[in-house]
């Protein structure tokens, strides 16, 4: 009977062992595109979620998350073309960076990031303006429809 036993212990204590799987980690030698994003002010945009599109399939992300605290994001492209990196903060304010990777040339990836087309979509004066303007339309027209309907019903 104490053999029975011994031999089931001994036998989940090697199964556990072979079944099992850990984790680990290595240094990547790949090379990798780092982007850092900021407000037209110069402030970081720390924490802000972003989307990585390949130029293989522009539909879904290639990779996503949030910016650090330094507003920075990093990606390593798998195809030559035109990346997209998109940033949003949720309040507004979104900024796309399109970056030119060349595979077979990796010197010209340096330059392209570099010269990469930023564009920084802000609200600008003018369109804080209108949505003011249309905010005081809105609560204007309620006032005069409720106005309106009190005085015909008398």
């Amino acid at each position: 009977m104490l053999n029975k036993i011994l031999l089931v212990f001994a036998f989940l204590a090697i199964s556990s062992e072979t079944f099992a799987h850990g984790t680990g980690y290595r240094r990547s030698e790949l090379e990798s595109v780092p982007l850092e994003f900021f407000y037209s002010t110069g402030e970081i945009m720390s924490y802000c979620e972003f989307k990585i599109y390949s130029p293989s399939d522009d539909k879904f992300a290639y990779q996503s998350g949030r910016t650090d605290e330094n507003g920075r994001v990093s990606f390593i492209p798998n195809v030559s073309g035109l990346w997209r990196a998109v940033v949003n903060d949720g309040q507004g304010h979104q900024c796309t960076a399109e970056i030119e990777i060349n595979k077979n040339n990796p010197a010209k990836n340096d330059q392209a990031v570099e010269i990469a087309n930023i564009k920084e979509k802000n609200f600008t004066s003018y369109e804080i303006l209108m949505r003011a303007f249309f905010g005081v339309s809105i609560i204007f027209n309620i006032f005069l429809f409720f106005r309106l309907r009190s005085k015909n019903a008398h």
